[in-house]
């Protein structure tokens, strides 16, 4: 990885250059592994799977990205140390190779204090490797070279009259990252925010002014076309990007009242929630908790069918109004068997939702009851044929009038559409050759042409395409859920009928207090998830390209609070929110104070500043730990 034998300092560049490209290539693969974990997490967790595995599967996808995110930190490091070395140690060999002497080893690795050699006047010693850049002129009263910790500045597209003034950038909690640039304009200094960009992205970033997509050749001659980030990238002007830091501390402290009180509501729930156990308990003897858990899971499932239909809606209403139309046609044959449940007493009805026969969907439900650790293989099989249109449930065969749905918005035909359901059962093509071997993947020009459904022009559309493809994604991802979760529902129901058939009558003064305590512990619940998972404090601040930049703290479920950093795009509709079109930049609060202090530094910097490492660099600082409180 580096050649600790190097000794002289094109050697020493080299080395580190070396050990630079590593690192940062292991950033991309350990993100794919993060991203892989993360997937399997939720498809697993809508098939029911034990909450214990799926909450390990999330941590080792959380554990990746904390690890990406360190691997990222030591290529900036690297690059810090590079920058370093063409400052001291390297120059000086550079200078005393000019005068005509040889530099030795002690010189060179700084055997002890290293003396600064005095430059000429006019002459401005740089470093071979791009990661600085001499911005200044030459001469009497020249300035230093400038901080690129990006090495954006030879790529980064300016306007007439700009001038590249210095970049860096902040690693979020998933891996994803916040690049920055400042910009001298003849207006005064301005800063161009990336929020977020991956980091196999990183090097196709040119600004907030570049073209949406640009095209590039690879060492292999093939053209392909790349997503440059300037989507993502807000342009702020000095004095609103310098004020980012006093606008986080607001936010973060109406957030952490904003948890304060959702812990107090979490409290009042387990309250009443013990109360109504025992009042139940005269209605239900020995079954109290099973019947409340009986009408929460029912609760619970009807919300979040309602949540699906909201998401599968948002893709719908990206449509044509004549695709629409179609649509809801399609749709009312569809809700004639269940919106969210299947109807009592209405197979037939569901069996035709399903494309099946009545008695194949008898099956498939009796099959779908068996807990799939207790299934033969025989019966698996059968269960996928039947359920999954021969799939499986990772890569599950939608049935026909919901596959007709599917291709509408995705802008494709059925046959088109089935065919995209064929390609994604195949394993992408891992970036290590080893991982390929004794397994069927799919092959480039599979993968191409899946690209090319994936891009279709028509259906449900965003103004980017990683934003019609995240739209669409979601759209079928929480199709095919609603989908596999109206048996469950129905099932739900009948039980508590079942349940509500035998309960005993309560006193008057006890059907009372059971009323009052289920009246409150409901507005508790409301107001718990008015809460968990909402944002508690946010802001906009008006970007100079158009949209704005948007900061939100999110309250988790579970209490503590995550903060995330997005850009609002300029035609963004009454529905867009942080996280609708593009996932956002999610970090910590001390994460969400780095992002802030790189704005302000940006903002304010002269050259002569950026010339010296700023006092907690924005990415990994010693020391430097997130505020306790909150998690």
């Amino acid at each position: 990885m580096m050649n600790l034998d190097a000794t002289g300092p094109e050697e020493i560049r080299a080395a580190f250059t070396a050990a630079i490209v590593a690192a940062e290539d292991q950033v991309d693969e350990i993100g794919s592994i993060a991203g892989v974990f993360s997937d399997a997490a939720d498809r697993y967790e809508a098939l029911e799977m034990q909450a214990s595995t799926v909450e390990h599967l999330r941590d080792a996808g959380r554990a990746c990205g904390t690890a990406q995110a360190a691997v990222a930190t030591a290529a900036a490091q690297l690059r810090t140390a590079l920058v370093d070395f063409g400052t001291h140690d390297g120059a000086v060999a550079e200078v005393v190779a000019e005068a005509g002497a040889l530099a030795s080893k002690e010189i060179l690795m700084g055997d002890g204090p290293t003396p600064h050699a005095a430059k000429p006047a006019g002459q401005v010693i740089r470093a071979a490797d791009p990661a600085t850049m001499a911005v200044a002129p030459t001469g009497e009263g020249e300035e230093p070279a400038v901080k690129d910790r990006l090495r954006v500045g030879g790529r980064f597209l300016l306007r007439d009259g700009e001038r590249f003034a210095g970049s860096g950038f902040a690693a979020g909690s998933q891996g994803e990252l916040v690049l920055g640039v400042a910009v001298d304009t003849p207006v005064g200094r301005q800063v161009h925010l990336a929020v977020p960009i991956y980091p196999e992205d990183r090097s196709a970033w040119r600004g907030g002014h570049a073209p949406s997509r640009d095209v590039v050749i690879d060492e292999d001659g093939e053209e392909w076309a790349v997503d440059t980030g300037a989507d993502a990238t807000v342009v702020l002007d000095a004095a609103d990007s310098a004020r980012l830091p006093e606008v986080v501390e607001d936010i973060i402290a109406h957030a952490v009242e904003a948890d304060r009180r959702f812990r107090q509501v979490v409290k009042d729930y387990e309250r009443l929630h013990a109360l109504r156990s025992r009042l139940e308990g005269a209605r239900h003897p020995d079954r109290a908790q099973e019947a409340i858990a009986l009408r929460e899971r029912v609760r619970q499932e009807e919300r979040t069918q309602e949540q699906r239909r909201r998401h599968i809606e948002r893709a719908v209403a990206r449509l044509t109004p004549a695709d629409r139309m179609v649509y809801h046609q399609r749709q009312q044959r569809i809700d004639a068997a269940g919106r969210d449940a299947w109807n009592p007493d209405g197979d037939t009805e569901a069996a035709e939702v399903c494309g099946l026969t009545v008695e194949e969907y008898r099956e498939m439900r009796d099959l779908d009851r068996i807990p799939f650790q207790q299934r033969t293989a025989v019966q698996s099989a059968r269960l996928n044929q039947l359920k999954h249109g021969g799939g499986d449930a990772l890569h599950p065969g939608l049935p026909p009038l919901l596959a007709e749905q599917a291709a509408l918005v995705c802008g494709l035909t059925l046959a088109e559409y089935r065919e995209k359901e064929s390609l994604e059962r195949l394993p992408k093509r891992s970036k290590a050759e080893h991982c390929n071997r004794g397994r069927r993947v799919r092959t480039h020009a599979e993968q191409a042409r899946l690209d090319e459904l994936d891009a279709a022009p028509g259906g449900a559309t965003r103004p980017t395409p990683r934003a019609t493809y995240k739209l669409r994604g979601e759209y079928l991802s929480m199709l095919r859920a609603h989908h596999a979760a109206k048996a469950r529902l129905a099932d739900a129901r009948a039980a508590q009928a079942a349940m509500d058939a035998t309960a005993r009558p309560l006193d008057q003064a006890t059907a009372s207090e059971l009323a009052r305590v289920t009246t409150e512990l409901e507005a508790v619940t409301v107001r718990h998830d008015e809460m968990a998972g909402w944002a508690s404090a946010s802001t906009q601040i008006p970007a100079r390209n158009g949209g704005a930049l948007v900061v939100e703290a999110l309250q988790e479920e579970d209490g503590g609070v995550s903060y995330r950093v997005d850009r609002q795009p300029v035609d963004a509709d009454e529905d867009w929110n942080v996280g609708s079109a593009t996932d956002p930049f999610t970090t910590t609060p001390g994460g969400l104070r780095k992002v802030a202090k790189l704005a302000h530094d940006l903002a304010g910097a002269s050259v002569n500043e950026w010339d010296r490492p700023p006092p907690g660099d924005a990415v990994g600082s010693a020391g430097e730990t997130d505020e306790g409180g909150l998690w």
